[in-house]
């Protein structure tokens, strides 16, 4: 490493090596962020690889702005004439290699076939979509790399690679043949990925790899398998798209992505997940992994675990006995007389006045407390206060907070100014590391505020009653917690020498997790983060 000089970045070491080049972490010393650099391996002196490196470059630089596309922050050539790429970070890794559950692998599809569809918008076909190329970033969320392999429109003479440029259990059959990229390709080759992370293997190849071409164009015939515990529905959606005649196959990435959305499918229960599946949050630093549903100007993906939650069990009512002979009791009671003993002589008279007197008294007593509490009751509102005091002998119970475990206000709390959202302030500092999202189910490392962190809670408020779930992508586009969570009650939350610091400022929205969710916490937390910067102390406290 010592001998690679880049100008502007720090090299910390590497993060991976692949066919085309090496990939290592930097330090983005303008902006003191930290960043993938990739160098390419081969240096840049014929006409074929500069186009090549140009195509990348322009390729993942149109898409950087999609939230599932890995943003590219620069390019440039090295001295000794091989090209580099800076890119996001992406600490938590790629989806090698894991298994995950129907639910999480549908929203992962669903996603990347978002991304691929703004790509084709453009003109842009990846050509070599596989659970490698899709990393989780630290903010959990999906997003396909590495377009290296990737045509423009005006990709000239290059725009068909080798056919060993291609992972051939991913690529599609025509792709062998060298038949002209379409759409299509890019759509199996999502599908056969869906297809392995619900397997752990790609459809129709085998563990041990193929020897040759003749072999490759034979599997691609054979029909997919099913998969255990995968619904008939999913499968279906991913046999469209795995068609090997290119005709009969999903015709487009934008039908994939809404295919795979509409299946019905309930979110994934813990024990459902695979821990080999997701990673934990990072070791050290504010990185963590996995995924949230698109936002902006692409179309949203409604994941199918939102919305989706049981009812709380109810126990029956009392009522009558169910039909059926009536159950005898193992030990029947002794007959009881019909009427009661007789008393003794004398007394029986005696006794029957004094009850019928105390059954008078009694009852004149409950008529006058009824006419007394209840005809005579004045309207709400103009009852006399004196006897409120006298009648009120325990003050009334205090309604609990829903912000359960916390010490919130509302004074002087900015957030509680938006109207109808019941939001409020913590009186303690939150600090936490990366947000690690799982399909809407979030997860978070509560830090000190002295300690290197990614976030910091600046408002609490009650998760809305039409918009109950977990599920983080559905919460943040509720139109009330937009208000609550906006970068304007951030920004006027600040306390002390914050409010000076204007630039990089950015505000989301931290729901329950789901196991929390289930056990009835019922609030969210608005959290910022201020970009490129290393945060040390509290900023609203």
């Amino acid at each position: 490493m010592s001998e690679l000089s880049v100008p502007g970045y720090e090299i910390k070491g590497v993060l991976g090596q692949g066919g085309f080049g090496v990939v290592y972490l930097a330090l983005q010393s303008a902006v003191g962020r930290e960043v993938a650099l990739k160098v390419d391996n081969r240096v840049l002196l014929s006409e074929r690889d500069q186009r090549r490196f140009l195509r990348e470059v322009t390729a993942a630089g149109a898409l950087s702005g999609h939230p599932h596309v890995v943003p590219v922050y620069d390019a440039g050539v090295l001295p000794d004439g091989r090209p580099y790429m800076v890119l996001e970070l992406c600490p938590g890794g790629s989806l090698a290699g894991r298994r995950l559950s129907p639910a999480d692998a549908r929203d992962v599809g669903a996603r990347i076939a978002d991304a691929l569809a703004a790509a084709h918008a453009q003109g842009v076909l990846h050509r070599d979509v596989k659970p490698a190329n899709i990393l989780l970033n630290r903010y959990g969320q999906v997003a396909l790399s590495d377009f290296g392999l990737a045509t423009m429109p005006a990709s000239g003479p290059d725009a068909s690679v080798t056919r060993e440029s291609l992972t051939p259990s991913y690529a599609p059959p025509e792709a062998f043949e060298l038949a002209e990229p379409s759409p299509a390709g890019d759509v199996y080759a999502l599908a056969a990925t869906v297809y392995a992370l619900l397997s752990g293997r790609p459809p129709r190849f085998p563990e041990s790899g193929v020897p040759n071409l003749a072999m490759i164009l034979a599997l691609h015939r054979l029909p997919v398998p099913d998969i255990p515990g995968v619904p008939p529905e999913l499968t279906a959606v991913l046999r469209r798209a795995l068609a090997t005649d290119p005709r009969l196959r999903t015709p487009n990435a934008a039908l994939l992505r809404d295919e795979l959305a509409a299946v019905p499918l309930p979110p994934p229960t813990p024990s459902d997940r695979r821990p080999s599946a997701y990673p934990g949050p990072a070791s050290s630093g504010p990185h963590a992994p996995i995924p949230p549903a698109s936002s902006g100007p692409h179309a949203p993906i409604p994941p199918a675990s939102s919305g989706r939650h049981s009812a709380p069990f109810t126990p029956p009512l009392a009522g009558p006995p169910p039909a059926g002979p009536p159950q005898q009791p193992t030990n029947p009671p002794q007959e009881q007389p019909t009427r009661p003993p007789a008393a003794p002589h004398g007394i029986n008279k005696v006794l029957v006045a004094i009850i019928a007197a105390l059954s008078l008294v009694i009852v004149a007593g409950a008529g006058v407390f009824v006419y007394t509490q209840v005809i005579q009751q004045p309207p709400e509102g103009e009852q006399d206060p004196a006897a409120l005091t006298t009648a009120t002998t325990t003050p009334p119970k205090k309604k609990p907070s829903v912000f359960t475990g916390l010490d919130t206000y509302t004074d002087n709390c900015p957030a509680a100014k938006i109207r109808g959202a019941g939001a409020a302030c913590v009186r303690e500092a939150e600090c936490w590391g990366g947000l690690v999202i799982i399909v809407g189910d979030t997860k978070a490392r509560r830090l000190g505020c002295e300690e290197s962190h990614s976030w910091e809670t600046f408002a609490v408020a009650p998760i809305p009653k039409d918009a109950e779930t977990y599920v983080q992508q559905d919460l943040a586009r509720h139109p009330t917690v937009k208000k609550v969570c906006s970068r304007t009650v951030l920004l006027a939350s600040r306390t002390g020498t914050a409010r000076t610091l204007t630039a990089g400022w950015e505000a989301d929205v931290m729901p329950p997790s789901q196991s929390q969710f289930e056990d009835g916490v019922r609030f969210y937390r608005c959290i910022a983060s201020r970009t490129g910067v290393d945060s040390r102390k509290s900023y609203f406290h």
